[in-house]
């Protein structure tokens, strides 16, 4: 049988993506077209079906999302924020430290190095933690497996969770509710390229993202009038993000990893448990909402906690301030901590 080209994969996997977010729309489920894409997606994937998303067009959706999450950073926020330092710090760390403690039981009862699970264990993005378990002598693929099924799990759980608990707050949607203004949204969205570039040149992994956040919070926190962001346009990103999470997973990736994924499950099902007690703990420590903080604790991507908070009018620019903390702690912190903790350590193995 002849190869289909890739752009053909590629066409096909947005259209899938398309056709899922639309169908969970009209089902007015939760994130549609984010949750929607990546289901169908997947779903093909496992099939065997030719379904390829593009990583430049995901690159073009961190850009859009950046953007409308920026816009939650009035004047008045950051000065809040500015003065939540020790929830953001003492959230970021709790989460991390779940994290930990699950390493060492997911490398005695899924019999791996340390290496491998503990970089496997604490949230982060796929490539950069297969990455950090290489280099530290682990094995990549596991890690990698272990991460996109963290993030499918919390993208496609905790939404409804959430929904069918009532968690909901009356936030404004101000990326929609702001006036659309073409130029102003082309020149700032240049701009926040450009800034997603030069954090990715100088080795932040997850500069897509926290470029365009960053420049966006900033000139919204400095009162400079920008443009909303359209919800077809918010839409079209989550479909190329969506697409691309459920191209990670494949047939044979999990035949490959078949025994270690049961336990990878059981110890992503673990972690959200285990942060969604941060969460409410921290509630109930603050008296903030506890929408607020089982979204600002899940261990789940800042793009997506974020655009769940979103629609469901929770505060938006506290989730993105505790996650994007909890990124800066995991780049800064995790390969030394490791080194620290682990390093010289054999590994048990499974069933000692």
């Amino acid at each position: 049988m002849p190869r289909i080209p890739r752009p053909y994969r590629l066409l096909f996997g947005t259209a899938l993506g398309a056709l899922g977010g639309a169908i969970f729309f009209l089902l007015h489920l939760p994130l549609p077209w984010l949750i929607g894409s990546l289901v169908f997606v997947a779903a093909a994937r496992v099939a065997g079906l030719p379904a390829e998303a593009s990583r430049r067009a995901r690159q073009a959706g961190f850009g859009v999302v950046g953007i409308a999450l920026g816009l939650y950073f009035s004047p008045a926020t950051a000065v809040l924020l500015a003065e939540e330092a020790p929830l953001l710090i003492g959230a970021a760390f709790a989460t991390l430290l779940v994290g930990a403690a699950l390493a060492p039981v997911l490398a005695r009862v899924a019999g791996l190095d340390m290496a491998t699970a503990w970089f496997a264990s604490l949230p982060g993005g796929a490539a950069d933690m297969a990455m950090l378990a290489e280099a530290h002598g682990g094995e990549p693929a596991p890690v990698a497996v272990a991460q996109i099924l963290r993030v499918c799990f919390v993208v496609i759980i905790t939404p409804n969770l959430m929904v069918l608990s009532g968690l909901h707050g009356d936030h404004e949607v101000l990326s929609a509710a702001l006036p659309f203004d073409p130029l102003r949204l082309g020149l700032l969205y240049v701009a926040c390229l450009g800034a997603a570039v030069l954090l990715v040149r100088v080795g932040v992994r997850a500069g897509w993202i926290l470029g365009p956040l960053a420049l966006t919070a900033t000139l919204t926190a400095l009162g400079v009038q920008t443009s909303g962001v359209p919800s077809w346009l918010s839409a079209a990103a989550q479909v190329f993000l969506g697409a691309n999470l459920g191209s990670g997973i494949d047939r044979a990736a999990l035949a490959r990893l078949r025994r270690f994924v049961p336990f990878a499950v059981l110890e992503v099902v673990a972690l959200m448990v285990l942060c969604a007690l941060v969460g409410v703990g921290l509630s109930w420590l603050t008296g903030r909402p506890v929408g607020d903080m089982l979204l600002g604790t899940s261990p789940g991507g800042v793009t997506e906690m974020s655009l769940t908070g979103k629609g469901l009018g929770l505060d938006v620019a506290l989730i993105v301030t505790m996650h994007i903390t909890r990124i800066f702690l995991v780049t800064m912190l995790t390969p030394p901590v490791f080194r620290l903790l682990h390093a010289h350590k054999p590994t048990p193995a499974a069933g000692e």
